[in-house]
């Protein structure tokens, strides 16, 4: 089975778009664990490239403030936090049964914004994520190879084309099961152009792992 899903309180869970992470409903967790859940509206008709989500929180008040002073303004102590409660997060959700992918490829900065702002949030919530877990990490398995700017209000379709092509995933990560970490999820274009790379490339299957996803993740 395929679990999609973010927590919520009174024993409820909202199940997301396995394509684009948008919130489908919201429903008893014990009615979750019995049916999958088919896709947005919007998606309907797309293969689905993750085989499971984990977003356990909203970007809004206070998370976004937080992962907003981890980015910007340096607090690499967050990403600590960030890592833990999202391995945490993963630990609940996990079906019984199946194994924990094999690596954690966190979404890849290119050089340029790299070296600008010192270090890949991605990157550092992934590190302390693996080390909850007792999953390698692998920060350059996965490199951006031109630098798409920011893609901060843009529509979901110009958000395609801007970042069409931009990873290179290098072969050894064939036949692996993987998880792709980032902090945020707003329309997923960034991870799904990630994912068809892997693909290419021969993983065998792709998880999602994010922090937080916006409430118009679409």
């Amino acid at each position: 089975m395929q679990t999609c899903f973010v927590e919520e309180p009174a024993g409820r869970v909202s199940g997301l778009c396995l394509s684009c992470g948008a919130e489908l409903s919201s429903v008893p967790f014990e009615q979750l664990s019995q049916r999958g859940l088919p896709p947005c509206t919007q998606c309907s008709g797309q293969a689905a490239p993750f085989t499971r989500i984990v977003a356990p929180y909203r970007y809004e008040f206070p998370v976004d403030r937080l992962i907003q002073s981890l980015k910007y303004r340096e607090q690499r102590v967050l990403a600590r936090i960030f890592g833990t409660l999202l391995a945490r997060s993963v630990q609940r959700q996990h079906p019984t049964g199946h194994a924990l992918p094999e690596l954690l490829l966190p979404v890849p900065l290119h050089a340029t914004r790299l070296r600008q702002r010192g270090f890949n949030q991605s990157a550092e919530i992934a590190r302390w994520c693996g080390r909850e877990l007792g999953v390698e990490s692998r920060a350059r398995a996965v490199t951006r190879e031109y630098d798409t700017g920011s893609l901060a209000g843009l529509s979901r379709a110009e958000r395609q084309y801007r970042i069409l092509g931009a990873f290179r995933a290098q072969e050894a990560l064939a036949d692996r099961h993987v998880a792709i970490i980032d902090d945020v999820l707003t329309t997923g274009s960034t991870t799904r152009e990630l994912a068809r790379e892997l693909y290419d490339t021969g993983v065998a299957s792709v998880e999602l792992w994010v922090l937080a996803r916006t409430s118009s993740a679409r």
